[in-house]
Formats: structure tokens, C-alpha cells, sequence
């Protein structure tokens, strides 16, 4: 958890995107580096959608099995002639 805070951190830090179009001083170390924290804000990026697509997973699983219950519960309710308010 907190190399993921400190790759968040080092990714806010990070200098803005030139291109020697943009700037035509700019080296191939600056390209480097540019690409570098390009690539940390894709692995960041990942690792938050990675996370977000296991939580909505769960989700669907738990509102599944809350339907089954109820699909179960209205059948327990129809022999005393209970029906459903929709």
C-alpha cells in the first residue's frame, strides 16, 4: 500500500510532456523521462482500474445472491397468499 501512495506521489510530482516540436531544446534525456512518467501514470492508472473492476466484481456477486434471497422469499410467501407490493 504504500509503494502504491509513494508511485502516486512521484507521478503528482512529475514534469509536464513537451515535444521538440513544443520545445526544440528538448534532449533525449527529457524524452526519457517524459516517457518514463508516462509509463508510471499508465501503471498507476491500471492499478486503480484493476482495484475498481474487483469491487464492481464483488458487487454483482452480492446483488445476485440479494436477488436469489428474494426470489426465494416471495416463494415462501405465496402459500399464505402474501403478494409482492410493486
Amino acid at each position: 500500500m504504500n509503494e502504491e501512495v509513494k508511485e502516486e506521489e512521484e507521478v503528482k510530482e512529475g514534469m509536464p510532456l513537451q515535444t521538440p516540436i513544443d520545445n526544440p531544446e528538448v534532449t533525449k534525456e527529457q524524452l526519457m523521462g517524459q516517457l518514463n512518467y508516462a509509463q508510471k501514470l499508465i501503471n498507476v492508472l491500471q492499478k486503480k482500474v484493476n482495484e475498481l473492476n474487483g469491487q464492481l466484481v464483488q458487487l454483482e456477486a452480492q446483488l445476485a445472491m440479494a436477488n436469489e434471497d428474494r426470489e426465494g422469499m416471495l416463494k415462501q410467501l405465496e402459500p399464505i397468499g402474501i403478494a409482492p407490493s410493486s
